[in-house]
């Protein structure tokens, strides 16, 4: 199974001003929104989860902070001078700090900062029919064009919690095998970074790379620009993988 993401540009004022005020609910500063409430609910998996998620996003950053001395950080993100950056976007990211939300129109170049909120896809939500084909059959989870808000889609709630050391990608010839390529992806922990990154870290470059190894093939400013990076990197971190391709030799073997 691919794991597919993609960005909403339709119906999001009207999400973001209609919630109905008892379908609400919080986990930390994280709103939770047309999810339901009580016991069983998507809400309340929610709030079991993403006091777990920060738990694994504070062993992410205490990764980064090793900078180039940890593999992982190395392939993914070349340089030492990255670190400080990497290590910031997981903090508030764990912390669900607001977001900065560039504006629109004729306030363009003025900022806003909103707080996250993960949102259910749901029938009484506004605009259903258009976010329901936005999600499509095989979306996992999308995000709005201010990036503060993430539509969960169904296929979300059938992932594993989490990557396992099983999920780690193969490394022959100094590259990932592309066989599982998104194996490591397939959970909703690397589903959920990919998603807040685009909150946290500037993530617009022309083309964002999600592929395993072109994402590895950036160069080091671009890494820190595209979102797949920092899933596969908080992803490798949780599961334990100990492989990884050596950009130096890459760069090397295509004349980078």
């Amino acid at each position: 199974m691919k794991v597919h993401f993609s960005i909403i540009l339709v119906a999001t004022t009207a999400i973001s001003t209609s919630y109905a005020q008892d379908d609400f609910v919080q986990s930390g500063s994280y709103g939770i929104r047309y999810c339901g409430t009580g016991p069983g609910s998507r809400a309340a998996t929610l709030q079991d989860l993403l006091p777990k998620f920060a738990s694994k996003l504070r062993l992410v950053q205490a990764d980064a902070q090793k900078g180039t001395e940890s593999k992982v950080f190395r392939a993914f993100f070349k340089s030492q001078s990255n670190a400080p950056y990497v290590q910031d976007v997981f903090q508030q990211m764990a912390n669900g700090r607001p977001a900065m939300i560039p504006s629109e129109g004729r306030n363009i170049g003025h900022v806003r900062f909103e707080n996250p909120n993960l949102v259910c896809l749901h029938p009484t939500m506004p605009d259903y029919e258009a976010l329901r084909q936005q999600c499509g059959s095989t979306s996992v989870a999308t995000t709005r064009q201010n990036r503060a808000l993430v539509l969960l889609c169904q296929p979300f709630w059938g992932l594993d919690e989490e990557p396992e050391g099983i999920d780690c990608p193969v490394v022959r010839g100094n590259v990932f095998t592309q066989n599982n390529d998104d194996r490591i992806m397939q959970n909703q922990f690397a589903v959920f970074v990919h998603e807040m990154a685009h909150a946290y870290a500037v993530s617009w470059i022309p083309t964002e790379a999600k592929g395993i190894m072109d994402c590895v093939a950036l160069s080091a400013r671009a890494s820190i620009k595209n979102v797949q990076n920092f899933a596969l990197y908080a992803a490798m971190v949780v599961a334990g993988c100990n492989r990884y391709p050596d950009p130096d030799l890459l760069r090397g073997a295509h004349g980078k």
